[in-house]
């Protein structure tokens, strides 16, 4: 058996971490009970934006229990700090707990703790709020006027940055163009929604001074070194773990108030002190997602050439700005990643962020890909619509073809197959569109197909965010591995694993460097007593990054377990193969020695060792990203069947061709594919949070704030393409979010194939899609 052909990357192994998931064993945030706790509920502000005159706790009087109250004056100075480092950028902070103002419906104003979680939450309602109310800031438009009321004091207008993106010569482009095309685009405000809510619950020890802090987070040490900071105690003497975490999708990729402050009032109180977060505290209150606005100008050539594009682009962040990826981080994504998987040489992008009286805006599955994807496929299917182009052959004529590609703004694109999956895509749909071109002649049932080409980012390392000039600053991951005495190995992951089967794939990777059986691999995460320190689970690193390190760290042991097998078996350490439990010889397979043997004699037996090496079977790694990242690609294709009388869209079919380089494990693959595909079905068609003119929150339950549901969910057909990076130590790219960035574009698209008729918002609902069907019942 030859090394370099691995065994068990590549194979389609069950998860290992659903035996624990699925029995009802696992350990989540609200399974961790401490003795003599006290549980947190919030009084949250009823009104988007006031003056508090003041907080009237007098009805706690009479309660026959006692109770804990803190206010904004109790935690005055600690606040959330999310700045990047450009000077046209208006700083502001955020309060543990609201100081003299509230800014959107559910800040936190004031705690109450009990020791039982129903006598906090009947206390709290005995607290009264009294405001006096100030002028709501509650649209793009709004917040774009400069005679808008700042939310903060000192700032001037509600335009928090506004910066620039170009590349090439934009008049040039235009001057040559044959066509121009202009669109605007949105997309709407969401909720990232995982099965569980979050929560936290912190200990304090006072005789050792060491905070224990558990959180359902994907980035346990940032939120370990943020509190540090923030409550000026050494990290060393603070613990933070991340249980089980039922779902992150990014919402959980950010450091919250309510972290530090339940970390502050365990150190106050003496007491260990919990919170866990209701589905309606989520919804108005965690962070929300999208809401974007993108004006889009294409200019093209007479032969259907991309020649170059203008975006102007607006996101509505509410009210703070959050830690680490700060209310730059959205607009400052779509302007980086418009120019897509497409050869033009002309660019230019003015984006911004504006603060309004609503819930912040933060990280989700995807981070401004959806939005930016939306735009630029529908635009080129606009384009190719006004040229009376195919629209796959109009992305076949423009797609990248040579690598490795430098983009128009200077962004390095490695080895993908963006043509070749769109011509899988053309032959996999051919009976699609054939039956949908029939349907044209009905006025009650339409077919649609629709296409979405895109590009997604990942991996990205230290050079990335060093640009950004934010508060995050490194993009690696770590991990030690460790062979015991009996052969048994445990990998130490700065990851965190909330879905993604990371328990599973690096099992694999270090099975296939040291010639064992994943089953034989431990993999521990989420606690930073352990674990070594990295930024966490976000942004499609941990494949290619966390099994880098895990394959880099694995591969400096297997190394020494090569030279003491050469030094027993009197051959050349190059020479030894490891596989099956065995060192071999190469070409002489029946001169073997049980890789257990030698685990024993590296840390029991170290008389047998080769002269001068050190007892042991540990070894450290950490793998950066590449400066631009590693740039996966994909293809969805959306069918859909439309009723023209209700509006009733049926998504009969759904297909994604993806390429994320090499496949650890096509069984997890193909799961994080199917359910980011899932999360933008419901941005395509259902989810939408929504405010009124007041900025109350009108979607708070999932009676009113839609999501997909199994009968509107087709079979989801992945098909795969490997095109291995020679960035990453494993060839992988990243593959977690681009499941939920092509589906809202391939999904709109398919509806304007199916009416005929430009489609430029969404949640493309059964009303919308009706309303846009009014053409073909005869309606203008």
């Amino acid at each position: 058996m030859k090394a370099e052909q691995p065994r068990h990357i590549g194979a389609r192994i069950q998860r290992f971490e659903d035996i624990r998931l699925l029995s009802g064993s696992a350990r989540y945030i609200d399974d961790i009970r401490l003795p003599d706790m006290l549980h947190l509920n919030f009084v949250r502000a009823e009104t988007a934006h006031a003056n508090i005159v003041e907080v009237d706790t007098s009805g706690l009087a009479d309660l026959d229990y006692p109770t804990w109250v803190f206010t904004g004056k109790d935690t005055a100075g600690l606040s959330m700090k999310a700045h990047q480092d450009y000077p046209e950028m208006q700083y502001s902070e955020q309060p543990l707990l609201a100081e003299g103002k509230v800014r959107f419906v559910g800040e936190p104003v004031a705690v109450v703790l009990a020791e039982d979680a129903y006598k906090a939450e009947d206390a709290a309602e005995l607290v009264f709020v009294d405001y006096d109310p100030l002028p709501v800031v509650g649209t793009m438009a709004q917040a774009r006027d400069p005679e808008s009321t700042p939310l903060f004091e000192g700032w001037n207008g509600n335009v928090i940055v506004q910066r620039q993106m170009k590349g090439g010569n934009l008049e040039a482009a235009k001057a040559q163009a044959a066509h121009v095309i202009r669109r605007t685009y949105r997309t709407q405000r969401q909720a990232g929604v995982p099965m569980e809510c979050r929560g936290v619950v912190a200990s304090f020890d006072t005789a050792s001074r060491v905070l224990t802090v558990w959180s359902s987070t994907q980035m346990p040490h940032l939120v370990r070194t943020y509190i540090s900071e923030e409550l000026g105690l050494p990290e060393s003497r603070i613990r933070v773990v991340a249980p089980d975490v039922g779902g992150g999708f990014g919402v959980k990729g950010q450091v919250f108030a309510d972290e530090v402050l339940v970390a502050w009032l365990a150190m106050q109180t003496g007491r260990p002190v919990k919170w866990i977060e209701d589905r309606r505290e989520h919804l108005i209150a965690s962070i929300h997602a999208r809401d974007h606005e993108h004006t889009l100008e294409a200019y093209v050539s007479a032969d259907g050439r991309l020649l170059g594009l203008k975006a102007d682009i607006t996101v509505d962040n509410g009210a703070y700005s959050t830690f680490p990826f700060t209310s730059a981080g959205e607009p400052g994504m779509v302007g980086k990643v418009l120019p897509g998987p497409y050869d033009f040489q002309a660019y230019e992008a003015t984006f911004r962020a504006v603060a309004t009286n609503k819930c912040a805006i933060g990280t989700y599955r995807g981070v401004a890909r959806p939005s930016a994807v939306f735009s630029q496929e529908r635009l080129v299917d606009d384009i190719a619509a006004e040229l009376g182009l195919d629209p796959i052959e109009f992305r076949l004529k423009n797609v990248v073809r040579q690598f490795p590609y430098r983009n128009v703004l200077g962004f390095t694109y490695d080895p993908g197959s963006y043509a070749e999956a769109l011509e899988k895509i053309r032959e996999l749909l051919a009976d699609d569109i054939a039956e949908a071109a029939a349907s044209r002649n009905s006025k009650t049932r339409r077919i649609g197909v629709g296409i979405a080409c895109f590009i997604e980012q990942t991996a990205h390392g230290t050079p990335d965010f060093t640009r950004r000039r934010v508060p995050i600053e490194t993009g690696y991951i770590a991990a030690r591995v460790d062979m015991s005495p009996d052969a048994g190995v445990t990998i130490d992951l700065g990851l965190q694993n909330h879905g993604q089967g990371l328990e599973t794939t690096m099992a694999q990777v270090a099975a296939d460097a040291l010639g064992i059986e994943p089953k034989d691999v431990f993999v521990r995460h989420g606690d930073t007593m352990t674990t070594p320190y990295s930024v966490g689970t976000w942004g499609s690193r941990g494949g290619p990054l966390g099994g880098g390190a895990v394959h880099v760290a694995a591969t400096k042991i297997a190394d020494k377990l090569r030279a003491i097998a050469g030094h027993l078996l009197q051959a050349k350490p190059d020479q030894i193969v490891l596989a099956e439990g065995k060192a071999s010889v190469r070409d002489n397979p029946g001169s073997f020695i049980e890789i257990r043997r030698l685990a024993r004699i590296a840390q029991r037996n170290v008389d047998q060792l080769p002269e001068g090496m050190t007892p042991g079977l540990e070894a450290h790694a950490s793998v950066d990203g590449p400066a631009d990242g590693s740039y996966a690609n994909a293809v969805h294709a959306a069918v859909v069947e439309i009723d023209v009388e209700t509006g009733k869209t049926k998504l009969r079919r759904f297909v994604v061709v993806e390429d994320c380089g090499t496949i650890l494990n096509p069984l997890v693959v193909d799961g994080q594919v199917r359910g980011g595909v899932v999360q933008g079905i419901g941005s395509a068609m259902f989810e939408h949070f929504v405010y009124d003119s007041e900025c109350q929150p009108l979607t708070t339950s999932f009676a009113d704030y839609l999501m997909p549901l199994a009968p509107e969910i087709p079979d989801i057909e992945v098909h795969h393409i490997e095109t291995p990076t020679p960035l990453t130590p494993l060839g992988a790219k990243g593959l977690g979010e681009g499941g939920a960035i092509g589906p809202a574009a391939a999904i709109a698209n398919a509806v304007a194939n199916a009416l005929e008729i430009g489609v430029t918002n969404t949640p493309l609902n059964t009303d919308a899609v009706w309303k846009l069907a009014r053409h073909i019942r005869g309606q203008a």
